[in-house]
């Protein structure tokens, strides 16, 4: 388990998944089928590094970047994930969010975009990729 996780800001724990190595049965998925398939959520791929910043105080804009992305399925985000290892972070992260409503933010086939910090999904789950995989 990841050192320093606390609760979310508003008291739920999100929950830790086991990292699987993702599967064409699985259609390369890594979290239950049940989150999957959720319309309300989204997954984001980040460096393991920044998963206690974001369970504490919420997802950020960073730089000249005014938006937040969300993959709509978990594969799409291990690639973000995988992406940005680093020397500092060797492994990458994957978090689950529920959106109480997609009705105010922008929503393609593959990816929801936020523009509003206002708009934030809770965090209800994440995976740690662990640097050893290799995402091809």
């Amino acid at each position: 388990m990841t050192q320093g996780i606390s609760t979310t800001r508003d008291g739920d724990k999100p929950v830790e998944y086991s990292f699987q190595e993702p599967s064409e049965h699985r259609n390369y998925r890594i979290f239950p089928a049940e989150l999957e398939d959720d319309e309300p959520i989204a997954f984001h791929g980040t460096a393991e590094t920044n998963l206690k910043s974001i369970i504490d105080g919420g997802f950020s804009f960073i730089g000249a970047l005014q938006s937040l992305s969300f993959a709509r399925t978990s594969s799409l985000a291990l690639k973000y994930a995988c992406d940005a290892r680093t020397e500092v972070s060797p492994n990458g992260c994957v978090l689950t969010v529920r959106f109480p409503s997609l009705e105010k933010v922008a929503v393609e086939s593959a990816v929801i975009h936020v523009y509003r910090l206002d708009l934030q999904p809770k965090v209800i789950g994440y995976c740690i990729i662990p640097a050893s995989y290799a995402f091809v």
